[in-house]
């Protein structure tokens, strides 16, 4: 068996035999405030649970069981993390003075996995740099290798398009839909079916011509030509009647 794959073989969650399976899916984990429980209802069918630090404790009180507990250990409740060591779940201690966030290094982790679909998952929390932070890490050249990438941040959800990739997003007609460009480079975007299409129009980081839209049509469609565009479901957890499908 492969190296890829035994990264890959695990306890599955979602899968009532799941110690024989192999996932495609990852779902990260990472501290802050407790994510919303209704996002239980949007993750995919197996996934293996990647936990940045105190996401540990997040992951456990939403029933997940988690595979792979990374970072310095500086938050997590040190009970979980012994119930975690004495289990199945890998640890991996990192030094407190390092280069690198913990959520970085978790999405690192998967990024070398072999998954090929990405969720995180996160609370929020109450400071600014922790979210840009996380936006920033979401925009790193390293999350090239999946095929989709999906945060769900509270009660939001973002889908993160690189050049070349599609999403087809079937919400109900006039929902809120804001497209940000992410990294360093501005972003080419062509929309069909919002109120306000863009077409190959350029989103740059310093202004936020993309916030606020609206759906018109539903399905509607967003294409990202170059660079890394953010589209944000603000709410969506709020709204579960919509469906969404990346293409590359």
């Amino acid at each position: 068996m492969s190296e890829q794959s035994d990264e890959r073989r695990s306890t599955v969650n979602g899968c009532a035999d799941s110690e024989s399976e192999i996932t495609d899916d990852a779902v990260v984990v990472i501290g802050g405030h407790p994510p919303d429980r209704r996002v239980l209802g949007e993750l995919p069918a197996r996934y293996r649970v990647i936990c940045a630090d105190s996401g540990l404790d997040h992951a456990i009180r939403l029933g997940l069981s988690p595979d792979v507990v990374i970072g310095d250990m500086d938050s997590v409740d040190h009970s979980n993390l012994v119930r975690a060591r004495d289990g199945a779940c890998a640890i991996i201690e990192h030094p407190t003075d390092k280069d690198f966030t913990d959520t970085e290094l978790a999405l690192e982790y998967a990024s070398r996995s072999g998954f090929r679909h990405l969720t995180l998952v996160w609370g929020g929390g109450d400071r600014i740099d922790h979210v840009l932070g996380v936006m920033a890490a979401l925009a790193h050249t390293r999350l090239e290798v999946f095929d989709s990438v999906r945060a769900w941040i509270s009660a939001d959800r973002i889908d993160v398009l690189r050049a070349g990739r599609s999403l087809i997003v079937d919400h109900d007609v006039d929902t809120t839909i804001s497209l940000m460009t992410l990294g360093a480079s501005d972003a080419v975007v062509t929309t069909r079916g919002l109120k306000w299409d863009l077409h190959e129009d350029v989103l740059t980081g310093d202004r936020a011509r993309g916030v606020s839209n609206r759906v018109s049509r539903s399905p509607c469609s967003i294409h990202c030509d170059t660079g890394i565009v953010a589209v944000v479901s603000p709410g969506h957890l709020s709204d579960r009647s919509s469906t969404t499908r990346t293409i590359s």
